[in-house]
């Protein structure tokens, strides 16, 4: 990561790690892997003012935030004099010493186009209550709806949230830092003055806009839903809908109704790296730059430019630049995290020095984004024949103090709230509050972990309470390609759940499950089996991607992304997808590279009304990164991308050697790393030849292209050489010529893309997978152990078998955690407070997680099976990260229902609960 795209605003120009030699499309080893476990320089944390190139000063300073400790009293200041003399000399900036644009700075949500549709369906019934009530609306962050809040709490208002910054303190040196920082922690109450609030507390525990609700009735040849309903009828459409689901579930004869109930506490993603960075406000060049892991560099870029863009900025900013590094992990944990931000703000503060902002694992745990805290109640409707006829399901998610992702985690769960299965009917409604807690963010699962432990624990209580058999319930009710979601999306993705359930009913760990069972009736323990299966959507409902693909004269190739490497493996894959394609394997793998889309020449802006039709025009331009976004949608961009760059190169330099001016791509292939006639009728061409004689043709020397998905991929034709059209699944294509930074854009023709009609659908891309966990409960001590996982998951094309592996086993670890051990209380009794660490916060250990990878009885493993590529996959995968940990909650609650005739809904599962419920 650490590196930009070669173009006049990057601030950085590095590589780490090199694709090894090897067979072209198959990764050797992880190109991050030596660079990393050799401690070399790669994450923010690592570096310092002194490490950057020039003209960055080689001295800096040192930022430290203060956090808010209550929110029912006014803040009033500070007691400087209670620091230590060292740290006596810091610049301390309070919230009423900052530009309106500083304090609350006007940051984007847009991220996916449900959700924008949803947002404009709620303005649209606001302003009709408005207008009826004669009610303005101010704006502001404690008005929910608002996404503006202050960076600082000014002197005389109450906090917004716990944690939210109340002061800033800028340190010339490491020693008063540190001096402060250990002065203050654990005891900063001595340091914060509070007083009585004026009047009313503002309003918490209101939902922040938009509120999801997904109404579906498709009985007797009459259709509701949320995908076809008109969008600004459907709101009030809806509720006679409910009334006719009630009136159809009355009139089924023993109808079964099982009650749905379950909550989660928020949790931690706990990565690697708690957040660091470094700001440089450049005063002779008006540049800031920033040295920052993130898992939305062009999103963070946008915002920051918001805080210094208005007309009451301190310092006119011409440039925004961004060194990316590898964040080390998060999954979610970073995506609109407020940290770039207050790295930015301090920047202003340091009269052109460099300075630095780190948080350690206490500050991380204090102030970092949350897996959000939720309780789901509801109840499934199942039909004497098995068939589910209703899902009604309430999901509310706690979103802490700042808006952030919130609603569109709830979004994301209320459609995971169907979870694998077909229903004619569904009544579900989702929302993020605003509380006082620690805010909430993405995470890894997007609210899937939450909706599908709720449904699929509701669906095993029917089977126990019935005597059906588990497997046979889920696979009477699994959804199918062409069937429709509680959306009323349809699904046109081969699932293969019918097939993946064949494989669990036959492995042996659920075959012989009685047996085992028994085996263990004689030892001080309880054993236990459950099954789960989960159908995790990825993507964003409209998703935006862009890279570059360049080659040296000397057949180097350089794959560039503005995606981010979270640890999961994306700049591994990304460099060895281009083999088949390029002949090698790319060299170099740059991420996190902002500037890519700013170069392609195309707008989000659709003045003309004409979408597709407008050669200038895309849906979106980029989205945050995702672990999940890259089998897909990296993936496509960089292959295409990669095809564009041998048409216009690579393919025109052989016409020349071999001197046969119709070559065209089905004539040549590669073997062994050079291109040959697929007749061999000539000696092949090495890509260094290939490369040279590119050059000195003064043939392009990269590509760069954008692509866009909803439901199918845009298209065009390119004119990549002398008039001859090219037909890619890009909207974008660019071409690096000669000396020039900036690509030549080649317009394109005869374009199309999906429908606007399809954003409704909401999600249109699946991760399926089956889960079977057996676990044993000491019957003293309540303790349980994960004894075995089993896997199966429907990934589609595997670029990188042992990252997909690597993915799954992560995934486990992370569900055996967030099940059974990670807890973080709300309010000033959780991380809050400042003081927790992993001394109270416990995670999974080697111990906790079965280390095998082959299930043998009397033996712990987790055995993963992924399901071969069929033609109905065209070639493209799956995003898996999420996927394996969404159904292991559900199957270890499920197990344990087996082993001790207990359920449990309330997460995380700990022995005391275990106990409580044995002894009632």
């Amino acid at each position: 990561m650490l590196g930009l795209p070669a173009v006049a605003n990057s601030s950085q120009q590095a590589q780490i790690g090199t694709s090894p030699a090897g067979t072209p499309g198959v990764a050797a080893q992880r190109i991050d892997g030596v660079a990393k476990v050799t401690g070399q320089k790669v994450y923010a944390r690592d570096f310092d003012a002194r490490d950057m190139p020039e003209p960055w000063p080689k001295t800096q300073t040192y930022a430290m935030f203060l956090r808010a400790l209550t929110t029912k009293e006014r803040f009033i200041g500070l007691r400087t004099s209670a620091l230590p003399k060292v740290a006596q000399s810091a610049r301390i900036v309070l919230g009423n010493q900052l530009t309106k644009a500083q304090r609350s700075p006007q940051v984007s949500f847009r991220r996916d186009l449900v959700m924008d549709q949803q947002i404009k369906e709620t303005r649209f019934v606001n302003q009709q209550i408005k207008e009826a009530l004669f009610d303005p609306s101010p704006e502001g962050f404690d008005r929910p709806s608002a996404v503006v809040y202050d960076l600082i709490v000014q002197p005389g208002n109450v906090p917004d949230y716990l944690g939210q910054a109340v002061a800033l303190l800028i340190f010339d040196d490491f020693k008063g830092y540190r001096a402060a920082l250990q002065a203050m922690q654990f005891q900063d109450d001595q340091f914060q003055i509070y007083a009585p609030p004026d009047g009313p507390l503002p309003p918490k525990d209101q939902p922040f806009d938009p509120k999801t609700t997904y109404v579906k009735y498709d009985v007797d040849g009459e259709a509701f839903d949320y995908a076809t309903a008109n969008p600004y009828a459907y709101p009030h459409e809806a509720d006679t809908y409910r009334g006719k689901i009630e009136a159809r579930l009355a009139s089924i004869p023993g109808l079964i109704r099982q009650d749905i109930q379950s909550d989660m506490r928020a949790m931690d993603p706990m990565f690697m790296e708690p957040e660091a960075g470094l700001a440089w406000l450049d005063p002779e060049k008006k540049i800031l730059r920033l040295v920052l892991g993130t898992q939305s560099p062009d999103g963070d870029v946008r915002d920051i430019v918001s805080m210094y863009k208005e007309g009451d900025a301190p310092t006119p900013l011409d440039e925004v630049t961004l060194t990316s590094c590898y964040p080390g992990g998060g999954f979610g944990g970073r995506d609109k995290s407020p940290f770039s931000l207050m790295l930015a703000l301090a920047a202003a503060f340091t009269d052109g020095r460099p300075v630095k902002l780190i948080y350690d694992r206490f500050e991380q745990f204090r102030v970092g984004l949350k897996r959000h805290a939720a309780t789901l109640s509801g109840q499934l409707a199942i039909a004497p024949d098995k068939t589910i006829q209703n899902i009604e399901m309430t999901l509310q998610f706690d979103g802490g103090g700042r808006k952030n992702l919130s609603p569109y985690v709830a979004s994301l769960a209320a459609l995971c709230a169907g979870g694998s299965y077909k229903t004619p009917m569904a009544n579900i409604y989702a929302d993020a509050i605003h509380s006082e807690n620690i805010s909430g963010g993405s995470q890894r699962g997007f609210g899937g972990p939450q909706a599908f432990f709720a449904i699929e624990t509701a669906l095993d209580d029917v089977a126990a309470a019935k005597g059906w058999d588990p497997v046979d319930l889920r696979r009477i009710n699994a959804i199918s390609q062409n069937d429709t979601t509680v959306v009323g999306g349809p699904v046109e993705q081969e699932l293969r759940l019918t097939e993946m359930l064949d494989m669990a009913e036959a492995h042996p760990l659920w075959a012989n499950r009685a047996a085992l069972k028994q085996d263990y009736d004689t030892r001080e323990v309880n054993y236990g089996t459950g099954i789960a299966m989960s159908l995790q959507a990825y993507g964003t409902s409209g998703d935006g991607t862009v890279a570059a693909v360049l080659i040296t004269p000397e057949g180097k190739l350089t794959v560039q992304s503005d995606a981010v490497d979270m640890g999961n493996g994306s700049a591994t894959t990304l460099g060895v997808v281009i083999g088949d394609i390029l002949g090698a394997n790319a060299d170099h793998v740059d991420m996190g590279c902002y500037t890519l889309f700013g170069q392609t020449g195309l707008t989000t802006k659709d003045t003309t009304g004409t979408r597709w039709a407008n050669p200038d025009w895309t849906a979106k331009g980029v989205g945050s990164s995702s672990a999940c976004l890259t089998g897909l949608h990296q993936v496509h961009v960089v292959q295409q991308t990669a095809h564009a760059l041998f048409e216009a190169t690579l393919l025109p330099a052989a016409r020349q050697i071999w001197g046969q001016p119709d070559l065209v791509r089905s004539d040549v292939t590669w073997r062994n790393g050079a291109l040959s006639l697929v007749d061999g009728a000539t000696d092949p061409i090495s890509l260094p030849s290939l490369a040279t004689a590119a050059a000195e043709m003064g043939l392009p020397r990269g590509a760069l292209g954008h692509a866009y998905f909803q439901n199918t991929w845009a298209e065009a034709d390119f004119d990549l050489r002398e008039g001859a059209l090219t037909h890619l699944a890009l909207d974008g294509v660019s071409l690096y010529e000669g000396e020039q930074s900036l690509p030549r854009r080649v317009v394109r023709q005869n374009g199309f893309g999906p429908d606007s009609a399809s954003k409704r659908y909401s999600r249109y891309v699946w991760a399926p997978c089956v889960n079977i966990v057996s676990l044993t409960v000491h019957r003293t001590t309540g303790r349980v152990q994960i004894e075995n996982v089993v896997s199966i998951l429907n990934a589609g094309r595997i670029h990188v078998h042992d990252l997909v592996s690597g993915q799954s086993q992560g995934g486990v670890a992370m569900a055996i955690s967030y099940t059974l051990h990670e807890d973080l209380p709300p309010g000033m009794g959780g991380p809050a407070n400042g003081t927790w660490n992993l001394d109270q916060y416990h995670v999974a250990r080697m111990q906790d997680v079965p280390l095998g990878v082959e299930y043998r009885p009397g033996a712990r493993a987790q055995e993963l099976h992924i399901l071969d590529e069929t033609p109905a996959d065209k070639g493209q995968g799956r995003g898996i990260a999420e996927a394996v940990m969404c159904s292991i909650p559900p199957a270890i609650s499920n197990a344990l229902r087996d082993a001790v005739g207990k359920r449990y809904t309330s997460l995380p599962i700990t022995p005391e609960k275990i106990l409580e419920g044995l002894r009632a």
